[in-house]
């Protein structure tokens, strides 16, 4: 009787009663349907030509990161898509509208549905994310030659000798084994796995490419600027206007010459902004006018959003739209990739991850109500507090890019060997 023999008879249990209802499910139709497809295997989705790599996570998806690793899979072999099973698929789908990426929900763990599901999707390879929670699936793919990986990898909680021979096992199905840290590694070590298979590289996550830029109009508009401190504001709500301009207020007391540059979300929305303004008696110049801001302009509306990776690079300070209004945030890795310091409301959207990563790394700062917004652009107006922030918000925008080369590397190479 080898390992899996009695987790394949408690999965089996389990899945019996699951099948029968994801199966009346199916036969009515609708969303629940088509999830009950998705559990049983009976995707109506086809496979994509060419390579295909599946990523099994277990708990909740760093899209971000799965971005930046089927890019940088592409850049090595031509072609590649991915497809995402997960508990978490329906926020996967939203996030991910793009052809490269399919998310489902994970087939349930039973023999003959995980053929079925192998045999419609047939990868090219598989990343297992954190750990096993599909033990026969894990095995059926085995069996198959999929080469398999393990990323972000913790070791499992296995306290008899029957589970940790059991993890031992799967954990043996893994061509490599990419842990979190030092003690991840103890942890999978002292389950007996082969220790050349087993690298500390910490976790895949998202790696971003600055906004373009032409050096020629960052020099013209730094000319212009003439080293007045200025703050942008990117695409914010309507609804979040009046805070924006009570905050330039409340921080020009102590910065006289402080300039705010404005995003609208929509380069159209300009011209009505800038008459707005106007009328509550600002100072306004306009890009898209091509007017250039002098000592006496207020703010400076920068309705060319193509250009956005210009002004991150011109404001020191950057307050993300949207995250006071809980509607769409523009992407918040960008101003970290070019020193900008951040500043955010409450609310993230869809930047939801990033924004988490860089508050706990002290890159952003978090303002919990739109009447403070004033006092901490104030603060962060300081050089040495805004240099601080735009410090930990570079290292955490470029952190992850070896994770996540080491992982391309032995995929890529796993991808050639399949097609060669």
């Amino acid at each position: 009787m080898d390992g899996l023999t009695l987790p394949r008879l408690r999965a089996h249990l389990r899945a019996s009663g699951q099948v029968r209802k994801l199966s009346n499910e199916l036969a009515h139709g609708g969303e629940q349907g088509r999830n009950a497809a998705e559990q049983l295997a009976r995707s109506e989705m086809t496979r994509p030509d060419g390579p295909l790599v599946w990523c099994h996570v277990p708990g909740r998806i760093e899209t971000g990161a799965l971005a930046s690793l089927v890019e940088g899979l592409n850049a090595e072999v031509a072609g590649t898509s991915m497809l995402v099973t997960s508990p978490d698929a329906v926020r996967c789908r939203r996030a991910m509208n793009t052809g490269q990426f399919i998310c489902q929900l994970p087939p349930v763990d039973s023999p003959r549905i995980n053929l079925r599901f192998l045999d419609h999707w047939a990868p090219d390879a598989g990343i297992w994310f954190e750990r096993v929670d599909s033990p026969m699936l894990l095995d059926a793919a085995a069996r198959r030659s999929v080469p398999l990986f393990l990323q972000n990898g913790v070791a499992p909680e296995a306290t008899t000798p029957r589970s940790r021979a059991i993890e031992r096992r799967q954990l043996g199905l893994f061509e490599r084994i990419f842990v979190l840290d030092s003690h991840e590694f103890e942890g999978v070590r002292s389950l007996g796995a082969v220790p050349a298979r087993v690298e500390v590289t910490g976790r895949l996550t998202r790696i971003a490419h600055p906004p373009h830029c032409l050096e020629a109009e960052r020099m013209a508009l730094a000319e212009a600027l003439r080293g007045r401190p200025s703050w942008l504001a990117a695409a914010p709500d309507p609804s979040e206007i009046p805070a924006i301009l009570e905050a330039h207020r409340v921080a020009r007391r102590s910065a006289h010459r402080l300039l705010l540059i404005l995003m609208p979300r929509e380069d159209s929305e300009g011209p009505a902004l800038t008459r707005m303004l106007r009328s509550e008696g600002w100072n306004v110049a306009r890009r898209d006018a091509d007017e250039e801001p002098d000592e006496a302009t207020d703010i400076f509306v920068a309705d060319s959003k193509e250009e956005i990776g210009l002004f991150y690079r011109l404001a020191p300070v950057s307050f993300l739209g949207g995250t006071f209004s809980d509607t769409t945030v523009p992407a918040a890795i960008h101003p970290a990739t070019l020193g900008s310091a951040i500043l955010s409301g409450p609310y993230s959207g869809a930047e939801g991850e990033t924004l988490r990563r860089l508050r706990r790394g002290g890159a952003c700062r978090l303002v919990a109500d739109s009447e403070r917004l004033g006092a901490a652009l104030t603060e962060l107006l300081a050089p040495d507090r805004a240099a601080l922030l735009a410090l930990n918000a570079w290292d955490i925008a470029s952190d992850g890019t070896q994770v996540l080369e080491r992982l391309v590397r032995v995929v890529s190479e796993a991808l050639r060997s399949r097609t060669d």
